[in-house]
């Protein structure tokens, strides 16, 4: 039975109900949910003013692709899967953020390169494969009947949450913050350090990455990312010079992502790459 507070004495509780064939074994009135929560609960507690009582089966669908033609699927329309792990919302939101900026560029006539939607399937699919399988081993982990899988679990989850690393982990799965691309097909040259696809922090202080009317690439770096925003107005925004010279040229996807990398003298490494994108002045 799990607890989740939405408020001053008011919280959403969900418990398992077992196997079942479609059709709750128990009514679903207050009262029945009143015996689980005395039976299964810390005690002492009495539900008053219940606001909504439903009996759900948790499915784990995806579709084959994201795209079909001119048709694109995000959210729950693309994947399903238990909620133990709470990523549903954030999942459907990033496909989304994914798939804007790009059909943005296309609609208004600043990118026409077939890569740019043909990268939302191979960005995206994976990820709802993600959290689908992590969803589901929580939701088994969770459901065990077994008392001494069920100690071994409580043991392990105990020893394991405590340690900084782990965390870290759990907090970056959850959030979704270390999420990255490494295999897209809009992967330029990477000659830095980071990678091109992985996530890149954005700047307390600074306008988050892609923020405008028209969302565009954010060259970070030098005197090469003017230079850059210069020959491509359209596609590139330069962002603020960094106080370490911009030695490193960062080119940066309109939803924070690594797009390519050069060093800042050689700015021009990276003009072929946007030129595959969209037009330059």
């Amino acid at each position: 039975m799990l607890f989740f507070p939405m408020g001053p004495d008011r919280a959403r509780i969900i418990t398992s109900l077992g196997p079942t064939t479609g059709k709750p074994a128990v009514p679903l009135d207050q009262d029945a949910f009143q015996k689980v929560l005395d039976a299964r609960g810390p005690g002492g507690i009495t539900l008053t003013g219940t606001v909504w009582i439903s009996a759900f089966r948790i499915n784990e669908r995806q579709v084959g692709g994201y795209r079909s033609g001119r048709v694109f699927l995000a959210g729950d329309a693309a994947h399903i899967h238990s909620p133990a792990s709470g990523q549903g919302m954030n999942t459907g939101m990033q496909d989304a953020v994914n798939l804007a900026w790009k059909l943005a560029l296309v609609s208004r006539g600043i990118a026409a390169a077939p890569a740019l939607l043909g990268s939302y399937d191979p960005e995206r699919r994976p990820v709802g494969a993600q959290v689908i399988a992590a969803s589901g081993r929580m939701t088994r982990m969770a459901t065990l009947s077994n008392p001494i899988l069920e100690h071994l679990r409580d043991v392990a989850i105990h020893m394991l949450r405590g340690l900084t690393p782990v965390q870290r982990a759990m907090t970056g799965q959850m959030a979704e913050v270390s999420i990255g691309y490494p295999h897209s097909p809009l992967n330029g040259p990477s000659q830095g350090e980071a990678k091109a696809g992985s996530r890149v922090r954005p700047v307390a202080g600074e306008a988050p990455f892609g923020a405008g009317e028209t969302p565009l690439f954010t060259a970070c770096g030098g005197a090469g990312a003017a230079e850059l925003a210069a020959r491509f107005p359209q596609l590139v925004a330069a962002a603020s010079p960094r106080s370490d010279g911009g030695v490193i040229l960062s080119l940066v996807r309109p939803d924070g992502y690594l797009a390519a990398q050069a060093e800042d003298a050689d700015w021009q490494a990276l003009v072929p790459y946007l030129q595959q994108i969209g037009a330059e002045r």
